[in-house]
């Protein structure tokens, strides 16, 4: 138990240890008749012909859902100061701004399947609380170009904003953005004051096994499919060195943490983990609220302006 470094919005919070992984009812990993089905099928030709199920397996997992926008996200993106576009490889990716140039900027970094607006109930308190905010959609993702991604894409995306919008204040990141942001950091150089980590996964390696699991895929395909990554980017991708922990605790910038207890998602003890391993950060605890409504709670969204906004005051002093 770390009282010191966690607050709660649901209460005293006694952490008993690692949790054990809750059965998937939620998410893009969830138990359906369609996972039942991938997995019926991906798992008999992984084990007749593991290379095509590894490519097959690969093409899958590297293809975004299609997430609609709704009304108030649209009416949000509508609000924008500035929509543009940033270059990146062959194509470009949507960005927008909220919020005056002058002010200390707050780069807002979705998850997986997710788009810009994603984190849309953080951006009017940030920008009442004196901030520029930054958001944008990931390569595949929403008004940005392309049909398929992976983590080296995504990265190299946050980088390619990061750039493009001038030193960052802050960092916000949900999900596999925020693994996404930590390795944009380390690999790429974007640097940014204080960061804030939403729902993260502890390594990488997770997201594989986790589809490898719900699509009923042999340990050696999922290797197979990690190889064909690092063949991808010609050998840019080392997964010794894509431990999450080990990310934050390199880059040592001050850090919040928020994971909800009763994420179905991305497991509660995957942000226990980089607590534990990281000393600069602390970790604000939610109950029953899930992996992605949080995201437009009051006491999320107060304590995220509060974190960002103690980096803002230091610079001013």
């Amino acid at each position: 138990m770390l009282p010191q470094r966690v607050s709660t919005s649901t209460g005293q919070w006694p952490y008993l240890g690692p949790a054990t992984e809750p059965a998937r009812t939620v998410g893009r990993f969830r138990e359906s008749p369609r996972a039942k089905v991938l997995r019926a099928t991906l798992g008999t030709v992984g084990q007749l012909a593991p290379a095509l199920a590894a490519r097959v397996g690969y093409r899958l997992l590297s293809t975004p859902p299609y997430t609609q926008e709704r009304p108030w996200q649209q009416r949000l993106r509508d609000k924008a100061t500035v929509s543009r576009r940033v270059e990146l490889g062959d194509g470009s990716l949507a960005v927008f701004e909220w919020g005056a140039l002058t002010d200390p900027t707050i780069l807002l970094v979705h998850g997986w399947g997710s788009r810009a607006t994603h984190l849309g109930r953080m951006i009017e308190p940030l920008v009442a609380g004196g901030f520029r905010v930054v958001a944008f959609d990931a390569p595949s993702h929403g008004h940005s170009s392309g049909k398929r991604t992976d983590l080296v894409a995504y990265a190299g995306a946050i980088h390619a904003v990061a750039q493009a919008s001038g030193r960052l204040h802050g960092i916000v990141a949900h999900s596999f953005g925020a693994a996404m942001a930590l390795l944009a950091m380390r690999d790429w150089g974007t640097d940014a004051q204080r960061l804030v980590l939403i729902s993260a996964f502890e390594h990488c390696r997770w997201l594989c096994d986790a589809f490898g699991r719900y699509a009923g895929l042999p340990p050696a395909v999922v290797d197979r499919m990690r190889q064909m990554l690092v063949e991808r980017h010609n050998g840019r991708v080392d997964w010794n060195r894509m431990s999450v922990v080990e990310m934050l605790r390199t880059i040592n910038r001050p850090t919040l943490l928020v994971h909800d207890e009763d994420d179905g998602e991305i497991p509660f003890s995957h942000s226990i983990a980089l607590l534990q391993g990281a000393p600069n950060a602390t970790m604000h605890v939610t109950r029953g609220l899930g992996h992605h409504r949080l995201l437009g709670q009051a006491c999320v969204i107060d304590r995220v302006v509060a974190f960002v906004g103690d980096a803002a005051a230091q610079l001013q002093n």
